[in-house]
């Protein structure tokens, strides 16, 4: 699976990368010393009708010599994975950011391909109630209530970049994210099942992608 995620990702940085070789200008262009953008994960606004998830994702972009970004985003998840405990029901709920830096290249007039390198922080809580009835009374029910705060988690992600220019104002595009779990808050005898921002603890890599609208003044 890791292994799978990281050929997808770095193929498609090759690749970009040639597109953006074989697409230089030889004139010589003005070039802005420094153009800040703000994001908006678009996404994730529709996933709050959903009962599993609700979503708020968005960020500041500060490009220097439209080539050099350097990103901060902030985000806020509410999330009740179905089939988290087989008896039970569960949530998790929390903020997080995650800081940056890359590279851009402009590989078509209106497009650009990137790539960055980013650390990330989840601050959330844990709620939940996990029941297994006895049917035949021998033995009492088992209840386990789950009440835990301030939790935090850290990981890393490496992100390929690219986006379409609508106009000289507003562009879209997406983020194709492999995130790297580096530490959270266990917990025994269960443990944290969903970290707000990263996702499931149990898997030390998991692959995301997230669509996203940008303002550039």
């Amino acid at each position: 699976m890791v292994r799978r995620s990281l050929l997808f990702i770095f193929s498609i940085v090759l690749a970009t990368h040639g597109w953006a070789q074989t697409n230089e200008q030889d004139s010589v262009v003005s070039v802005r010393t420094l153009i800040p953008s703000i994001l908006i994960d678009y996404g994730k606004i529709l996933t709050i009708p959903s009962e599993i998830e609700t979503k708020y994702e968005g960020g500041l972009e500060l490009l220097f010599f439209e080539k050099f970004p350097l990103i901060v985003e902030l985000g806020q998840a509410t999330l009740s994975p179905e089939g988290a405990y087989s008896n039970g029901v569960y949530e998790s709920e929390g903020f997080y950011y995650r800081i940056g830096a890359g590279y851009y290249s402009q590989f078509k007039p209106t497009n650009k391909i990137g790539i960055s390198f980013r650390y990330a922080v989840s601050n959330f809580s844990e709620s939940g109630r996990i029941f297994i009835d006895s049917p035949s009374g021998v033995q009492e029910n088992f209840v386990q209530t789950i009440d835990r705060r301030d939790l935090t988690a850290n990981w890393f992600e490496m992100v390929v970049y690219s986006d379409q220019k609508l106009s000289d104002l507003f562009s879209i595009g997406i983020n194709i994210r492999l995130r790297v779990l580096q530490n959270y808050d266990e917990q025994t005898p269960l443990d944290v099942y969903a970290i707000p921002g990263y996702g499931r603890s149990f898997e030390n890599t998991v692959p995301a992608a997230n669509l996203f609208f940008k303002v550039s003044f």
